[in-house]
């Protein structure tokens, strides 16, 4: 029965017994001395009473304080010690609580000082072992993030356990152990699937391709799927893709030209021969009569020359959009071409940027330049890149004879570069919609060759999702949702800030933010976080806690845009908050105008807190900060990502807390919370 009773009842039973039994003492004392001294027995009762009064009130006194300085400070080391073990916390241990225990907590401390630095020596050495690997892991995700094709990495059950940079700009905001299918339809990919597991059962592995859509169909993708096996058993799948909609669009384009030209052409052959046929079938046709045919004939041939050239004009726009055109400085073209042709040129002015293929225009212009050098009679060659309205035209200057078009011609006849096959240089200059031609100028002559202009690129840091890949996901569970493990699942954990604290009475959401916990890791780079229009005035009380007034709120979207986001957002997580039921009564009370129901599981903190520490007193994100020593910063402090972040900290050291007492499914976490609700109340947040 000893084990089931805590420190502080022992401690309050041992002080109640220490009262009773010296009140039966004293009672037996003055019932013995009455007995032999005689006399009334008054007084003798009344002292007994008195000083039995004041036994019971001096041991309860004297527990009281023994409870509030010695063995709440007791269990309060001992479940700080046991956090430390099972948690790894850099913060002390807070001795002043624990002020009249003489050295017990410095000896708390010095355990925990010991396994801080047995931890911190451990760490050095995995670190020491796991160089390599993880100059492999840098080497790896350098390379995977800068692809220029989508690669995603999936399990059997579509969860995502890598993506990269081109992945994330074509499907969209991906997440780790997200479903696959929530970004990209599920059919041709399932399809597809179906089809390798037949071929690797007939011993083929090859990659099947396909096409898909993505889930908004606004883009279309083509696609290679190949299987991932692990001692011959099949674990997961590698989708490979790049963004085909321009290609199938041009596609598309290019046979409607066809078929328009078939149509345009037609009509007007068909004319042409039987005006011919006419003609032949009738050698002594009056003048006047063959006059008409021949006028007719050269009415039909200008309307086939006609359709044809506005045939050839949409195929050149059409050919012109299918040309991979970045953003090319024109001094890195001015570089290749000194580089290659270093004598007698140089290049003045500033730098511009073009649309275009800079391997194709160096090559273009360094034919040229070598063409104009040949016979010896042109010299100091200049380059400039001039910009003139939505065109930058380089031009080629210099001093001596002229150039012919025909010279012209003749150079950009020959094959560009042996690695473009027998592309020519009159096929890059239509790619480009664009043309090359000389004119004199004051000092001497130019090449002219206008391209149109682009903007200066936007260099960004470094990418800022560093969490996308994890390949160590926990296999999908079977059974309910309430019986998973809870290191399996994957959490949302948020906040918001509001214009007041009464849902119900018309007050509104403000901020909202939230981040992912997958395996145990926060990821950082798939946050969710952004203000919303409350659709009414924001008190300055309401200001002064979180910082956000209505003029920070003007023109951002209200909570119905928002709130679908997050919604998605959250798709297959558990929602965690602290004080969760403030926050979903705000998500709840906007379901139907959102049209969806926030019905996910729902973890809170603070109950989950006072489950685990019951002792204590305070369960305000402040102390349990405290308590796992996560730092809060104060400028974030009471803003929606700043708590998010804090709350998802403390979270992810609690998984580890419950799974030490025995609690390790989402049933029994939710359970142990629903225990503790009653206890909600008397509580401060």
């Amino acid at each position: 029965m000893h084990e089931r009773l805590g420190l502080r009842v022992r401690f309050a039973l041992f002080f109640g017994a220490l009262a009773l039994g010296g009140t039966v003492l004293l009672g037996l004392g003055l019932w013995f001395g009455h007995a032999r001294a005689g006399g009334p027995a008054d007084g003798y009762v009344i002292a007994g009473v008195l000083a039995g009064c004041g036994l019971l009130g001096l041991a309860a006194w004297v527990g009281l304080l023994f409870d509030s300085n010695v063995a709440r400070p007791i269990q309060a080391l001992a479940a700080d010690l046991q956090t430390r073990a099972r948690v790894d916390i850099a913060a002390d241990i807070d001795e002043a609580p624990a002020r009249y225990l003489g050295a017990l907590a410095p000896a708390a401390n010095a355990i925990h000082d010991a396994l801080a630095a047995t931890r911190e020596a451990q760490a050095r050495a995995i670190a020491d072992r796991t160089a390599a690997l993880n100059r492999e892991k840098a080497m790896f995700e350098a390379l995977l993030r800068d692809l220029a094709e989508g690669v995603v990495v999936a399990t059997l059950d579509h969860r995502i356990m890598l993506y990269n940079r081109a992945a994330l700009g074509l499907l969209g905001d991906l997440g780790l152990d997200r479903p696959l299918t929530a970004f990209l339809r599920s059919e041709p990919l399932t399809h597809a699937l179906d089809r390798m597991g037949a071929r690797a059962a007939r011993g083929e592995a090859e990659a099947e391709r396909f096409l898909a859509a993505t889930d908004s169909g606004d883009r279309f993708l083509m696609a290679r799927v190949s299987p991932v096996a692990v001692e011959g058993q099949r674990v997961g799948y590698v989708l490979i893709f790049h963004d085909a909609t321009e290609d199938l669009e041009a596609h598309a384009e290019l046979d409607h030209l066809f078929n328009t030209m078939l149509e345009a052409v037609r009509r007007p052959t068909a004319a042409i021969g039987a005006l011919f046929d006419a003609i032949e079938s009738d050698p002594d046709m009056a003048g006047a009569m063959r006059s008409t045919f021949f006028a007719q004939l050269r009415s039909e041939q200008a309307m086939l020359v006609d359709r044809m050239n506005q045939v050839a004009d949409r195929y050149g726009v059409a050919t012109t959009r299918r040309w991979p055109m970045p953003a090319v400085a024109s001094d890195d073209i001015f570089d290749a071409l000194t580089a290659r042709l270093p004598e007698d040129l140089r290049f003045e002015g500033g730098r511009q940027f073009i649309r275009c293929d800079g391997f194709a225009i160096s090559e273009l212009l360094g034919r040229v330049i070598e063409g104009l050098r040949a016979d010896g009679q042109r010299g100091g060659f200049v380059l400039r890149a001039v910009p003139e309205g939505r065109e930058v035209c380089l031009e080629l200057h210099w001093t001596g004879a002229p150039v012919s078009d025909g010279q012209i011609d003749r150079w950009l006849a020959a094959p560009l570069s042996a690695g473009y096959g027998e592309y020519l240089g009159r096929d890059a200059l239509e790619g480009h919609g664009t043309e090359l031609w000389a004119e004199p100028t004051e000092t001497g002559h130019r090449l002219v060759l206008p391209l149109v202009a682009a903007a200066a690129p936007v260099l960004t840091p470094a990418d800022p999702r560093p969490e996308f890949y994890d390949f160590s996901l926990p296999r999908a569970a079977a059974g309910t949702l309430a019986d998973r493990p809870l290191a399996g699942l994957g959490y949302v954990v948020f906040d918001t800030e509001t214009t007041g604290l009464a849902p119900r009475q018309g007050d509104e959401i403000v901020q909202i933010a939230g981040l992912r916990i997958v395996n145990g890791r926060i990821l950082r780079g798939e946050v969710f976080n952004t203000l919303v229009n409350p659709g009414r005035h924001i008190p300055a009380s309401s200001t002064a806690v979180h910082g956000i007034d209505d003029a920070m709120v003007r023109g951002v979207p209200d909570i119905v845009s928002v709130g679908r986001r997050f919604h998605a957002f959250c798709e297959g997580s558990v929602l965690v908050a602290h004080n969760a039921a403030f926050d979903m009564a705000f998500l709840k009370m906007k379901e139907d105008r959102l049209g969806l129901c926030f019905d996910h599981p729902v973890l809170c903190t603070v109950l989950l807190s006072a489950a685990l520490y019951p002792h204590a007193e305070d369960h305000t994100l402040d102390a349990l900060a405290c308590r796992f020593g996560v730092r809060l910063d104060p400028e974030h402090r009471h803003t929606a990502l700043g708590d998010a972040q804090a709350t998802a900290e403390v979270f992810r050291h609690m998984l580890d807390e419950l799974q030490a007492v025995g609690v390790r499914t989402l049933g029994e976490a939710m359970a142990r919370a629903n225990e503790m609700h009653g206890i909600r109340r008397a509580q401060t947040y």
